[in-house]
């Protein structure tokens, strides 16, 4: 019996890599996915395999596996399709652990691709040794400084794990957490996951320290029942937010040819998500913001949904998306309203929302916060535009460049800090505090800034009401599958 753990080690915390197809070519993977693998800084050691080369990017190259002077970790490999099984025997034999087959023409091509791919998983098995791919993008560990991955995309360390069956959708993923100011702990473009399949990494990525949200893109599954049985138990230690393509017919097709995936009853997967605890997005940005959102939050009790607003209109819109994602938007019992009343402008709504109407008092959005969060019928509460917590201070007529620079950072220097507030309230009354804002100062590099900023301390800002209510209802659904029948409403 091979230890897994050890593999899986392997595979995300080499010590030493063996890259068979490396190449001294620019425009080819092998030239490509090395020179990545160098610039996000791997401080372990590289043996380039082609037996064409004796130096291939400033590292001795050599004619095979079995040259190489120490066993590697793992083994990358970038070679034609019918040469992929000998280069999996020979690592086998090498004692290899793991492996990362970035070369597509497989099953995905068709029978005798498939074959192929047989033969390759077949001798990978016998030798001890897993292997991420074929038809894959790579993958990379940003803890451990290791990039082996087409793009030369380089997301910093972070919270967020993504696995996907597309290489390219893996990378938009990891594209837009990082414009969110967000990292990655992990990154897998599985391919057409001959070995490990989805569900694997998901089991090693729930026993992951560095890990707190599983992101997931699926074309389809290979064993549906073992995906369901393992997905199940990841879901009570962490969160899986799930993205499913093939819906259609025109879908499925694609997902075939793509990575040989078979897509499945969309309706059956829906099923399955709400059995396993899975949180569903309907696409990648709905995913990211999911995702970002409820990292570090409290999981709700219950659906009863409490709304601050620094305007009216946002709250309504906040309000008819919360009910159509299932959420109550509570009726506020009297003693809340009278401690509402007691600091609020007299002409104040009354209600849930509760509207500040753009009262400029700045402790007023921090204390209505703390009001609902201490309301017994508030299971989490929505924070829509924090303008009016921030120090007022009058534009002046001509903008310089050095006015911006110094409003910029004190701008985001007092936003981290409420932020902070925000955060502390909703870990002592455990309830979840959802933010959701238009920016004070729109100039320059301000948003990207504040994005990084809040995204280092795992915090997020979005732009509009509806995606504040989709992290609420995201938080929702998965707390009814950790908390069942303890959960309210």
């Amino acid at each position: 019996m091979f230890d897994r753990e050890s593999q899986f080690r392997a595979l995300f915390h080499p010590g030493a890599v063996a890259f068979i197809g490396a190449s001294n070519k620019p425009r080819k993977w092998g030239s490509i996915i090395l020179n990545n693998m160098v610039v996000g800084g791997y401080s372990g050691r590289i043996y380039p395999v082609n037996p064409a080369e004796a130096e291939i990017q400033g590292f001795k190259a050599y004619a095979g596996i079995v040259d190489i002077p120490e066993i590697p970790d793992l083994a990358v490999i970038v070679v034609p399709p019918a040469a992929v099984p000998g280069a999996v025997d020979a690592c086998c034999a090498k004692g290899v652990k793991a492996g990362v087959v970035i070369t597509a023409g497989f099953a995905e091509v068709g029978p005798d691709g498939a074959k192929l791919q047989e033969e390759m998983v077949r001798k990978a098995r016998l030798g001890g040794m897993i292997l991420v791919g074929p038809n894959c993008n790579g993958i990379m560990r940003p803890p451990a400084n290791l990039y082996i991955a087409m793009p030369p995309v380089f997301p910093p360390p972070g919270k967020l794990a993504v696995v996907a069956q597309s290489g390219n959708v893996a990378t938009s993923i990891a594209r837009r957490i990082m414009k969110a100011g967000f990292g990655c702990s992990c990154f897998i473009s599985s391919g057409n996951e001959a070995d490990l399949h989805c569900e694997d990494y998901f089991s090693f990525l729930a026993d992951d320290p560095e890990t707190e949200v599983i992101l997931s893109y699926v074309e389809g599954f290979r064993d549906g029942r073992r995906f369901f049985d393992k997905v199940r138990e990841v879901s009570k230690k962490k969160p899986v937010v799930m993205l499913k393509s093939g819906s259609t017919e025109a879908g499925a097709k694609a997902a075939a040819s793509h990575t040989a995936s078979l897509a499945g009853s969309d309706l059956a997967f829906e099923g399955v998500c709400a059995q396993a605890g899975v949180i569903r997005a309907m696409d990648m940005d709905e995913m990211v913001t999911i995702a970002t959102g409820i990292i570090g939050q409290p999981l709700p009790r219950g659906k009863r949904i409490g709304i601050v607003t620094a305007g009216g209109g946002w709250g309504v819109l906040a309000a008819d998306a919360c009910v159509k994602m299932g959420l109550d938007v509570a009726n506020l019992p009297d003693d809340t309203l009278a401690e509402l009343d007691s600091f609020l402008p007299a002409w104040w709504n009354r209600g849930n929302p509760v509207d500040l109407v753009a009262g400029l008092k700045q402790e007023d959005l921090g204390t209505s916060l703390e009001v609902l969060l201490r309301c017994p019928v508030i299971d989490g509460v929505i924070v829509l535009g924090i303008m009016p917590a921030l120090p007022f201070e009058p534009m002046p007529r001509v903008l310089t460049q050095e006015y911006i620079d110094r409003r910029i950072a004190s701008m985001i220097k007092v936003i981290v800090e409420i932020y902070d507030q925000f955060t502390e309230m909703a870990r002592r009354y455990g309830k979840p505090v959802i933010v959701s804002s238009e920016m004070p100062f729109s100039v320059g590099d301000f948003e990207s800034r504040l994005s990084i900023a809040l995204g280092g301390r795992g915090c997020a800002c979005y732009p509009a009401p509806e995606d504040a209510a989709l992290v609420m209802a995201g938080l929702h659904r998965y707390a009814r599958y950790v908390h069942g029948d303890d959960m309210r409403g």
